[in-house]
């Protein structure tokens, strides 16, 4: 399932182009401001058509059973949670790019959890995952939809924001990271598996 997010970037024309409309106009009369606000409508609604933001992937619906494992099933509500607080936050920023990632992030997630779903055993190699990695995540990104609310914004908030988004790409290479930890251990058994495989073709004379 997709969704488009809007650009902010209407919005800013918008506010400009009536910013611009009142310095440069005399502002006289009502119907001054009347014109003034249409013609920013206008803009907002042509913009609109050329930036028409970002189509995101969401991520599909979390179905986790439980998996006999009482540590492991613990784990994976806890995880629920998390990928609940990531979509309430998705909803709530306004950058389209911020939106992918956490979508991105809700993704990975959903992997890593199927995955202690079937294999329990593994539980703890999510540990620092699930106490560290994911409580940052998400405190990074309260931060920044708290931020994103505010209509006025100072140097500090604005730094505080950049900051938070240039974050995020570390965020999603530490979520890719930990996925793909899960699958070192088969990883290994196929590689196992290929090299006895040429071996025993090799001892048969098969090239």
């Amino acid at each position: 399932m997709t969704k488009r997010i809007k650009s902010v970037i209407p919005i800013y024309l918008m506010a400009t182009a009536f910013a611009l409309y009142c310095l440069l106009l005399p502002m006289h009369r009502i119907t001054d401001l009347v014109i003034a606000l249409a013609v920013a409508i206008l803009i907002y609604r042509l913009a609109g058509l050329i930036f028409r933001g970002k189509i995101v992937e969401l991520p599909r619906e979390i179905t986790f059973e439980k998996s006999g494992n009482d540590a492991a099933d613990a784990m994976i509500a806890q995880g629920r949670e998390y990928i609940r607080r990531l979509e309430e936050l998705g909803k709530t920023i306004a950058d389209p790019k911020i939106v992918g990632q956490i979508a991105h992030l809700q993704q990975i997630s959903i992997q890593i959890f199927e995955f202690i779903q079937k294999n329990p055993g593994h539980v703890r190699k999510i540990n620092t995952f699930m106490d560290y990695y994911y409580p940052t995540a998400i405190k990074l990104l309260d931060s920044y939809a708290r931020f994103d609310t505010k209509s006025v914004r100072g140097e500090n908030i604005s730094e505080a924001m950049a900051k938070i988004s240039d974050s995020l790409s570390k965020v999603e290479e530490a979520f890719a990271h930990q996925l793909d930890n899960l699958y070192s251990d088969k990883a290994l058994d196929i590689t196992t598996d290929i090299a006895v495989l040429e071996n025993i073709m090799k001892s048969e004379g098969v090239k």
